[in-house]
């Protein structure tokens, strides 16, 4: 039964495929920069829900072929079972479909899980360089370094060879996901963003982001509250675009 599972699973497409078909249903890749630049909050908001209702029309055909593989494989016992016991054979029959789809629910599951926090990171990045801002994936010995880092700007080799020369991005849905970052000291100088878009932040959080170091985005509803309002290193969401572009060297 599992070899079916595997089979209709890998039937949905990767995450990056989906997030290509959101921007190209939202007709991002002709939008021009500024009007990204200058909506880019609620952008973010549009690609994560339109990539997750692609995503849910993927897994529903995901279910449907599962149901046609098992009848095919099952054809047989289940006109045995049918003709031997009548009525009575469909609860047996069904409880046999059940299994599999409590599994099949399962591995779905975890699939939206495991790509709930990556779409928001894939988001990010694609809608900065639409947006005319670099970035990317950091190396893998920056990865090390810095662990929870998931992009920077405005490239790898920038912020391998300069740090002090590059932003690094940690990108979280909500801050309950683990964000502390321990800088080690020859990167000290390094500029440190942790952009977010759901949850709450306390005073007390935003005075622990300040003690890291970092800059963080949030909602824009959120940055209105009063606590948060006069603190210059908790920013808009909708404001990060501008301010890498402000901040990163222009290249020569």
């Amino acid at each position: 039964m599992s070899k079916i599972i595997d089979k209709v699973i890998s039937s949905i497409p990767e995450l990056d495929l989906i997030l290509k078909q959101a921007i190209k249903l939202l007709k991002l890749d002709k939008t021009p920069q500024e009007e990204i630049l200058k909506d880019f909050e609620h952008l973010i908001r549009e690609v994560e829900s339109t990539a997750f209702n692609i995503y849910k029309e993927y897994e529903t055909k995901a279910f449907e072929k599962l149901v046609d593989l098992w009848i095919e494989q099952k054809r047989e016992w289940i006109t045995m079972v049918l003709k031997e016991k009548g009525e009575k054979g469909i609860k047996e029959i069904l409880s046999n479909f059940i299994t599999l789809i409590r599994e099949m629910e399962f591995r779905a599951g975890q699939m939206r899980k495991a790509r709930g926090g990556k779409t928001f990171e894939h988001a990010v990045k694609i809608l900065l360089n639409l947006a005319g801002v670099p970035c990317e994936e950091p190396h893998r010995e920056t990865k090390n370094i810095l662990k929870r880092i998931d992009l920077v700007s405005p490239d790898a080799e920038t912020a391998r060879l300069t740090p002090d020369k590059a932003i690094f991005i940690a990108t979280k849905r909500t801050l309950r996901e683990r964000w502390k970052q321990v800088v080690p000291e020859h990167m000290k100088g390094a500029r440190l963003y942790l952009v977010t878009i759901n949850g709450n932040i306390t005073e007390e959080k935003a005075k622990e982001i300040k003690e890291t170091g970092m800059v963080v985005y949030v909602a824009s509803e959120l940055k209105e509250k009063p606590y948060l309002k006069e603190k210059p290193w908790v920013r808009k969401l909708t404001d990060l675009p501008k301010d890498i572009k402000n901040t990163v060297p222009k290249p020569k």
